[in-house]
């Protein structure tokens, strides 16, 4: 029975040209076992939705699961499978308080008030951008995670295209940083942020559109202590944010923070990944947390990739959606990239075949 697991996961690497493996499916297994819904299903496997959408449309097919009224069951055959194969269910053992990040978003309270009245008004996220705003609680506790890790405190911080989650707002309110220099190609969040920083009498830091296709000017280059970044998955933006952050970098020490996620890309990509940061630019890995960031529902899911592949009609309720919390520190000899990304393949910085959701 082993084998079919095989045939299921090659069957879906032909149709999606994602690698995937048994494992993978029995992963996905795993998840039928606790929840009918699809999107959770993908959260609890940790695959990217075309994947985990071709996989659950071979067990199908096999006869190990059954579809009705949009909700994934289990079939009798599908369970004697599981048996056979001695598949656990999906556990979760989540700490409630700090909802899995290590770091509760109340621990300083202040700041998590301030920053909800304040993002009460806040841009709707828009699929033009492939934006996707994490929940308050997210975003205070990245910068709750930066104070402990001694990146907020008198450092010179940039934001890169991450405003949607109003990162670099939440930076700039704390009055910690040194400077705060926030960079979105979204006008509507730059002048979001500019009104308030105005408004509160915040003149150490400052909201600028840009388009990180382009190069930074020599003035950036080496000029800050950290960036922020959460950047679409593909090679070619991780080049155009990851790469351009770490060269923005002041020396040894200087950090870099974003997310990835497993919704978007697979574990050939963070590996992909992780080989150009250690060896490319000569970074290290110092923290991987993962599903630390929780993203809200956008309201343009329905006319995404991932809707259209899903074997199910019906869109996420809940929570789906989530990144690790990736920190990297500049080693002897880092270095990073400042290239031209070229506009015509503008909208390759965020779909390929394992991307969907934008």
């Amino acid at each position: 029975m082993a084998e079919i697991l095989k045939k299921i996961a090659d069957r879906a690497t032909e149709k999606t040209n994602i690698k995937l493996i048994p494992r993978n499916v029995e992963r996905v297994l795993a998840a039928l076992q606790v929840t009918s819904d699809f999107w959770k299903v993908v959260d609890y496997s940790d695959l990217p939705v075309p994947a985990a959408s071709e996989i659950v449309k071979g067990l199908i097919e096999e006869g190990f699961v059954k579809v009705e009224n949009d909700e994934l069951y289990i079939t009798e055959k599908g369970f004697n499978l599981i048996k056979e194969l001695n598949i656990p269910p999906y556990v979760d053992y989540t700490c409630q308080a700090c909802e899995g990040r290590g770091i509760p978003f109340y621990a300083n309270k202040d700041w998590y008030r301030t920053f909800v009245e304040l993002a009460k008004d806040r841009p709707k996220a828009i699929q033009e951008y492939d934006q996707g705003s994490v929940t308050p609680e997210t975003t205070i506790s990245r910068i709750l995670f930066l104070d402990s890790r001694e990146d907020l405190r008198n450092r010179d911080i940039l934001v890169m295209g991450a405003e949607d989650d109003l990162t670099g707002l939440a930076v700039a309110l704390t009055g910690l940083a040194r400077r705060v220099l926030i960079l979105d190609i979204d006008e509507r969040a730059i002048d979001f942020d500019n009104r308030i920083f105005k408004e509160l009498g915040i003149d150490n830091a400052e909201a600028i559109r840009f388009d990180l296709r382009n190069p930074f000017p020599e003035e950036w280059i080496g000029a800050f202590d950290v960036f922020i970044t959460d950047p679409p998955e593909t090679v070619k933006a991780f080049k155009a944010f990851i790469a351009r952050g770490i060269a923005a970098l002041k020396g040894e020490g200087s950090a870099g923070y974003f997310g990835l996620t497993l919704r978007d890309s697979s574990l050939n990509r963070w590996q992909q990944f992780q080989k150009a940061l250690l060896n490319d630019y000569g970074m290290v890995i110092t923290d991987i947390v993962q599903d630390f960031n929780a993203y809200m529902n956008w309201e343009y899911h329905e006319e995404t990739r991932a809707q259209k592949v899903a074997p199910v009609n019906k869109g996420p309720s809940d929570i789906w959606y989530r990144s690790a919390w990736y920190r990297i520190e500049a080693m002897p000899g880092f270095r990073g990239e400042n290239e031209q990304i070229k506009d015509e393949v503008f909208r390759e910085l965020y779909l390929d075949e394992e991307g969907s959701t934008t």
